[in-house]
């Protein structure tokens, strides 16, 4: 007798759903034939198994809104020296909903994106841009946005003519990044325009980052050859580091669903198995069911749309496109 891989809190399957047999033998039922009904609980149960980061922790709650999923990373304030701090605080980042009839694996991928995200925004405050005796965060999420907007001064002027590697040397020597600093070891012309820089970082006893403690150097392809081009280009780096560490490193059930050491054939593989309409397309009863519950699912995501200027906003952009199937946004009552 085959063995049925068990189903998550949450769960249920639709009626008649069929069973996949996997290469091990043993037998599933693909997710789209599924239908979710999570609870605070399930969430709970479900994001139990994920693991990541120690200091970061993974919170499920729930409030008049509904359930959320909620980041606290342990540590100290970015923005006071790690000398001053003898003691670690936790700080909490946005909540992220989740409803009731999402599927287990969005789940874990929203508890994914809330810890990329929440190490995103570490990421940016951790830079620090030293000028003129000043100490900032350009890429802070913390600016004034709508006081940026208004003002309209923070254009770049550094677009005409190539900037040399000396003076991008002293660019690079202006930054700081979570204790430490960079400099650059080889810059190389790739075109007219882009250049490629391999930079050195060299940490100190306060950088906490695991993914810096064993970097030695690192590329950084640079768009334009301008001071701003390079920063921005450099951030993008260091993002796409960080992005890396959680991907290799975040884990459900002890299984790494974002490394890139998985195989996309095998992935492939997998999807053409559980996915392939010749499941379902000879149980028409089935089919019916499968459609309305998709259906059902999809009108729970519909939003309401009122006479406000951002509704009317949305009604000029929509008119602008030939929708003709689909659900529209509700009329507001």
């Amino acid at each position: 007798m085959k063995t049925q891989l068990p189903l998550l809190p949450g769960e249920t399957a639709l009626p008649s759903a069929p069973k996949v047999l996997l290469d091990d033998g043993t037998n599933c039922i693909p997710q789209h034939y599924l239908s979710y009904h999570h609870t605070k609980e399930s969430v709970d149960n479900i994001v139990a198994e994920v693991s990541y980061d120690p200091s970061y922790l993974i919170f499920v709650d729930e409030d008049k809104g509904g359930i959320f999923i909620q980041v606290g990373i342990i540590g100290v304030d970015n923005y006071m020296s790690a000398q001053s701090q003898d003691s670690q605080k936790i700080v909490y980042g946005r909540r992220w909903r989740v409803e009731p009839q999402l599927p287990s694996s969005e789940i874990i991928q929203t508890a994914f994106l809330a810890i990329m995200k929440a190490r995103e925004h570490e990421v940016r405050e951790l830079i620090k841009y030293n000028d003129n005796n000043k100490a900032t965060t350009p890429f802070s999420c913390h600016h004034d946005l709508p006081l940026m907007a208004m003002s309209g001064k923070t254009n770049t002027d550094d677009e005409c003519g190539h900037i040399s590697e000396v003076a991008l040397q002293k660019v690079i020597a202006k930054l700081q990044y979570d204790g430490g600093y960079f400099e650059l070891v080889e810059l190389l012309p790739l075109n007219s325009e882009q250049l490629l820089a391999t930079v050195q970082f060299n940490c100190s006893d306060t950088t906490k980052l695991p993914e810096l403690l064993v970097l030695s150097s690192f590329n950084v392809l640079i768009e334009a050859p301008t001071e701003n081009a390079l920063l921005f280009s450099l951030m993008d780096a260091l993002l796409h580091l960080s992005n890396r560490h959680v991907e290799e490193h975040f884990t459900f059930k002890t299984f790494a669903r974002f490394s890139r050491k998985n195989s996309i054939g095998k992935i492939s593989e997998l999807s053409a198995k559980t996915r392939h309409k010749g499941l379902t397309e000879h149980d028409i009863h089935f089919t019916l069911a499968f459609k309305q519950s998709n259906y059902d699912t999809d009108e729970t995501r519909v939003p309401r749309l009122s006479d406000s200027v951002l509704g009317l906003k949305l009604v000029s952009q929509m008119q602008k496109f030939n929708i003709g199937t689909g659900m529209l946004p509700r009329k507001f009552p």
